[in-house]
């Protein structure tokens, strides 16, 4: 499907700027993330500027909660904000045709290793929809069970086979996503990770487009380039 990205976030505030901002704590359900028809080729610039604008407010202003939290809860907070980061990349990736179904085909994330984490990712989707498309988010135990899906997230505890996660969804056309040190440079896709009580985004862009997987310029903007 063709790309429907603006180079501009707000007007007047260049991205490095909202880069370096601290986070604050957020509500896990803010307005701006309810919105329902992401960027499409058909919508007129300044509308797509104004989305493209939002979702990287949602993609940047999504950190983990202050240290002052009770004891205990930033650990539930950071994998909430993640979450949200996981259905997000979704507006910010664009499939080959021969992997994309006609609207109203869902779009398929997969948690590899960590159920209770896609049940956070199941909840941050719920009533989403990108280019008219839901999402579905589904828990699997075997990397094989991730070749159907758009986006695999790949959890910590599958670090030592990581090699042979990557190799089974290599020709799947798969967007490979971790928040592991190191799994970036080992070929993941996009790796989370927290530094100074923000999440932050690296991208192994030479992976992503191994996998066939186009990600938009607004994100590689955002992000750590890993190699």
């Amino acid at each position: 499907m063709p790309g429907a990205y603006c180079s501009q976030s707000r007007p007047g505030v260049p991205l490095e700027a909202l880069q370096h901002q601290r986070f604050r704590p957020i509500d896990y359900e803010p307005a701006f993330m309810r919105l329902e028809n992401p960027p499409h080729p058909v919508v007129p610039r300044a509308s797509r500027r104004a989305f493209a604008g939002l979702l990287l407010l949602a993609l940047t202003l999504a950190g983990t909660p202050s240290l002052a939290h009770p004891a205990g809860s930033d650990r539930v907070d950071s994998r909430e904000v993640k979450a949200v980061f996981l259905v997000n990349f979704l507006s910010f990736a664009e499939w080959p045709p021969a992997k994309l179904g006609a609207p109203p085909a869902k779009l398929t994330i997969t948690i590899l290793g960590d159920p209770s984490f896609a049940a956070l990712v199941e909840r941050a989707a719920a009533g989403r929809t990108v280019n008219g498309r839901p999402i579905a988010v589904h828990a699997i135990e075997a990397p094989e069970q991730a070749v159907t899906a758009y986006l695999v997230f790949i959890a910590s505890s599958q670090a030592r086979r990581l090699p042979a996660v990557l190799r089974a969804v290599a020709d799947a056309t798969v967007l490979t996503v971790g928040d592991t040190d190191g799994f970036a440079r080992d070929g993941v896709a996009i790796n989370l990770y927290t530094f100074d009580n923000r999440v932050r985004i690296e991208v192994n862009g030479t992976a992503a487009a191994r996998a066939g997987v186009r990600l938009s310029a607004n994100l590689m903007r955002l992000a750590r380039i890993v190699e």
